[in-house]
């Protein structure tokens, strides 16, 4: 294959979320009406519950709006659900999605189902804020777990684990950016954004190292580090200590 064939291949491999064949729904959303918004990615599902002013809770490839902050999240809280499945509402891409350029899709369900007080946001889901903040997405606080600087590094690795030459990468990251709009060396800490954000990582974290926070922390003024230990990736999203935090944080 040339060059550039290679990297197409490479980027579906990275940039194309893998998907459910049925999404798994929360059990405070399986009664709620879900919605489908057009963006230039594809059909995003949402569900939103509640009126007035929302939280919007952003993973990898997951968002979810919910509105009642409060008392929605302790119910869900004491069912012991998944972060991003506490709130009572959410948005994801469909599997049939084209591969995501991150932010029209959060900018798009805020234009639906917003207005969004609030972001929380856990692993990429930081960088794909930090895409839309930049586009001129704007929200009262923000919330973020676990969160990468970017997809820079991981490419890399994703590569070599395949024997991927780094020229392939580097095409990849050319292609990437000319098609979404984007810098791929996207870098979140650099957006420094002013808004009141909250930073939680646990230094056991093996798949994002918890400087990637601190970092994010330093370089936004008005941003706080919280750091745990034990947590790991996945399970500070479930933690009922850092779910107790960042409720107290945007509620």
């Amino acid at each position: 294959m040339s060059i550039d064939e290679q990297a197409h291949a490479l980027l579906n491999e990275v940039m194309t979320p893998k998907r459910r064949a049925r999404q798994r729904i929360a059990e405070p959303l399986r009664d709620v009406q879900q919605h489908e918004i057009e963006t230039p990615a594809g059909k995003i599902a949402a569900w939103r519950h509640g009126e007035g002013p929302a939280s919007c809770s952003c993973t990898a490839g997951k968002m979810t709006t919910h509105s009642g902050v409060r008392s929605s999240l302790r119910s869900a809280r004491s069912a012991s659900h998944q972060l991003r499945s506490t709130f009572p509402a959410t948005a994801s891409l469909k599997a049939t999605a084209a591969r995501p350029t991150s932010h029209p899709g959060l900018q798009q369900v805020a234009a639906k189902l917003g207005p969004i007080d609030s972001v929380v946001t856990h692993s990429f889901g930081g960088p794909v804020t930090g895409f839309a903040l930049i586009n001129g997405f704007t929200t009262r606080r923000i919330a973020l777990i676990a969160p990468p600087r970017g997809r820079n590094q991981r490419w890399f690795d994703f590569a070599e684990e395949r024997g991927i030459s780094p020229d392939v990468v580097h095409r990849a990251r050319e292609i990437y950016a000319a098609e979404t709009g984007l810098r791929a060396s996207f870098d979140l800490a650099e957006v420094a954004s002013p808004i009141e954000t909250l930073v939680l990582h646990s230094m056991d974290d093996d798949a994002v190292e918890w400087q990637n926070g601190e970092a994010i922390a330093k370089a936004w003024p008005n941003a706080e580090l919280v750091l745990c230990d034990g947590l790991g990736h996945r399970m500070i999203a479930q933690d009922r200590g850092v779910i107790d935090r960042v409720v107290q944080f945007v509620a």
